[in-house]
């Protein structure tokens, strides 16, 4: 084979990695979906070898399950597939916390300020998906401001399968229902939980900015838990 022949392989195994990615994350492709490879090929009007490349690589990084006998499905994480998850993404935050706590300028916090008050402003709104949006870019703005390209890379690597923990766990009001009310209370205290992180960062507290920090991702995790 070329190089010429392998860059545009990969490239389209690329594309439809991406593709299935994006309909995993946004359940447009929900838990349990049977993926049928030579399906798949016919509505992206590929052929079959980059829909089996990317299908390898979903299942490297636990979005889809390969099933004995019966083939590939989209991933039901289990409880305890939840709980290890979550126990990386707690010793990696925690570590990001302690890194970038010292980096942190004021035009830092003022960002900070800026991501959680829009935050609290979708909140107030009900608009629970844009919150959602500005809980990652919290997260994600701490992460990149440790500096440590080691850690930045092993975040990224793991960022889809927890944010479909997160969607498989949000429950969005768009009826009147016990489970609504829950997940609207839970956002407003991860909301203040956000605050308080900030406030300890601005405070050089690295401490208890830490703590929280693991707080919050355990309260997420429960609630998961708790509701799924």
């Amino acid at each position: 084979m070329s190089k010429k022949e392998y860059i545009v392989r990969s490239t389209l195994a690329d594309q439809v990695l991406n593709q299935l990615k994006r309909k995993i994350i946004n359940q447009e492709l929900k838990p349990g979906s049977r993926l049928i490879i030579s399906r798949i090929a016919e509505e992206l009007g590929t052929s079959l070898t980059p829909v089996r490349e990317a299908m390898t690589r979903l299942i490297e990084e636990g979005l889809v399950e390969m099933v004995p006998h019966k083939g590939a499905y989209v991933a039901k994480p289990t409880r305890k597939e939840f709980e290890d998850l979550f126990a990386v993404r707690q010793a990696l935050e925690s570590l990001a916390v302690r890194l970038a706590a010292p980096k942190l300028s004021v035009t830092d916090f003022e960002k900070l300020d800026e991501i959680v008050e829009f935050g609290e402003k979708n909140l107030s709104t009900g608009d629970l998906e844009s919150w959602l949006r500005s809980d990652e870019k919290l997260h994600d703005f701490i992460i990149r401001k440790s500096s440590n390209e080691v850690l930045i890379q092993i975040f990224s690597s793991i960022w889809d399968r927890i944010h479909t923990f997160r969607l498989l766990t949000a429950r969005f009001p768009d009826r009147k229902t016990k489970s609504s009310v829950n997940e609207v209370n839970r956002i407003k205290r991860a909301s203040l939980e956000h605050r308080n992180i900030v406030s300890a960062l601005k405070e050089r507290d690295v401490f208890s900015a830490e703590k929280l920090v693991m707080e919050h991702i355990e309260n997420t995790l429960l609630f998961g838990i708790e509701e799924g």
